[in-house]
């Protein structure tokens, strides 16, 4: 997961006009009967793949060409699946923030591992649901959002690649593994619940960063020997460049690699990791 930049005005023409609308007709239907269609239309998607490569937002998994990819609302729309501390309840459901359900700040790209609950073998190898879902946790429960104006009050654990910066968070290591930051001597709370629960962890997706890794250090290991025989590194570095750009898969993970290895040859080359 990289920061991402969402421009203003950046959405899709009539979303806003749209949406007014099927709020106004969802303000006046029960909980149960409320419809939401304008997020997940033609245009909201196209401009999400447009802004932000074809590319999951939070694993950073390819869609081209797999899967045209999930409009996911980063705040659950209809309900919110709340984990309960108690011995005899897991978990209770709670309204979802409906006003919220075209709201383009709200609207993100994923894959349907990351958004959809299924059952997946976890980096440990024992199979559990992972997928986001319903579930949206915050540090404090008792500022949950009932209304727009809390919204701001609130302090969500998960990740939002449009507003938070995930490096600060997470930590790739060298096999394709990803752990929570260690922050003043403990493991962030945002870096722990994204990798839980959108499986940032989980196997398949651990074996598509490990076969990445290795294309980007080939790439690191030619470019490497290039230079120290005083030799154009050509196509390899111009591979390096290509594992940066922003809509490339996997870029924080070959972020680390290319620095690891490179950092010394950075300025020289150009690269900005």
């Amino acid at each position: 997961m990289i920061k991402i930049t969402r421009p203003r005005d950046s959405a899709p023409a009539d979303l806003i006009r749209r949406g007014r609308a099927e709020l106004r007709k969802n303000l006046a239907l029960e909980p149960k009967k409320r419809v939401f269609k304008e997020y997940g239309s033609t245009a909201v998607r196209e401009r999400l793949a447009e802004l932000f490569g074809r590319k999951c937002m939070f694993c950073e998994s390819l869609l081209a060409g797999t899967q045209s990819g999930d409009v996911e609302h980063y705040r659950p729309k209809g309900k919110v699946v709340v984990t309960v501390k108690t011995a005899k309840v897991a978990a209770e459901v709670i309204p979802g923030y409906f006003w919220l359900g075209a709201k383009w700040p709200n609207l993100l790209l994923s894959c349907s591992d990351c958004n959809r609950p299924r059952t997946q073998d976890d980096f440990d190898g024992n199979a559990r649901v992972i997928g986001k879902a319903n579930f949206f946790p915050l540090v404090d429960e008792t500022k949950r959002a009932k209304g727009t104006w809390r919204v701001r009050q609130e302090e969500p654990l998960l990740l939002n690649p449009c507003i938070d910066d995930p490096a600060e968070h997470l930590v790739f290591l060298e096999d394709g593994r990803v752990e929570a930051r260690v922050i003043d001597g403990v493991p962030s709370a945002k870096g722990t619940a994204s990798i839980y629960y959108l499986g940032l962890a989980r196997a398949e997706l651990l074996q598509m960063r490990a076969r990445h890794g290795r294309m980007v250090r080939a790439a690191i290991r030619h470019t490497l020997s290039a230079l120290k025989e005083g030799r154009d590194p050509g196509a390899d570095l111009e591979d390096l460049e290509a594992f940066l750009m922003p809509t490339e898969p996997y870029v924080a993970f070959s972020r680390v690699l290319i620095y690891k290895y490179m950092r010394e040859h950075l300025a020289a080359l150009g690269l900005s990791v």
